[in-house]
């Protein structure tokens, strides 16, 4: 074989692993065992009664797999409840410290976080509290992280979400909020839409 030919033979033969290095390069990026989110978020208000001093058929809990507000009974079918302290202040109170179901209590972790509710757009991954009461400031802003039930079989058994308790009114015993839940296992992405992260 001349010369010429061996050049354009090494030539072309380099071309070809360069391709082949570029596509599998590019389908190493897209991992076929990466979890994928399968629950958009999305934000929502609610009201909630105190869990004292209110009529005890108001609801008063907050439950994360549900998103939605419950009434707090026997079953303790709820992550969070609420109260207004002395000071007309929110109170925001895990499970645990409200009762303990037969099954067992699950973990719930707060944390403060700076800034307000829309600039947290990211849970945090450490420096929660776990079944600690917080009271609260109007426009605080809280990192939430449960365990979850529908998350028994992940490798991460939690999901979190962001709350803001807005106001609340003293007299009526009642508060208003808003919350992100991101019932993805896992997924710590705290902004509307399909988490990707």
């Amino acid at each position: 074989m001349t010369p010429v030919f061996q050049s354009l033979r090494r030539r072309r033969l380099a071309h070809l692993l360069t391709f082949a290095g570029l596509a599998f390069g590019a389908a190493a990026c897209d991992d076929p065992f990466q979890v994928k989110a399968s629950f958009p978020n999305e934000h929502q208000t609610f009201t909630v009664a105190a869990l004292t001093g209110a009529d005890v058929n108001a609801p008063a809990g907050l439950f994360l797999d549900g998103r939605s507000v419950v009434r707090i009974g026997g079953d303790f079918s709820f992550d969070l409840a609420f109260d207004i302290n002395a000071q007309g202040k929110p109170v925001v109170i895990p499970v645990g410290m409200v009762g303990t179901p037969l099954a067992g209590t699950k973990p719930i972790g707060l944390v403060r976080t700076s800034g307000g509710y829309d600039v947290l757009t990211e849970a945090p991954k450490s420096g929660f509290h776990f079944d600690s009461t917080m009271v609260v400031n109007p426009g605080a802003a809280l990192a939430i992280q449960a365990q979850s039930s529908n998350c028994s079989f992940s490798l991460t058994p939690y999901i979190f979400a962001k709350i803001v308790i807005d106001s609340v009114n003293p007299g009526t015993r009642t508060l208003y909020g808003r919350t992100l839940i991101n019932l993805n296992c896992g997924f710590r992405q705290l902004t509307t839409g399909l988490p990707t992260f």
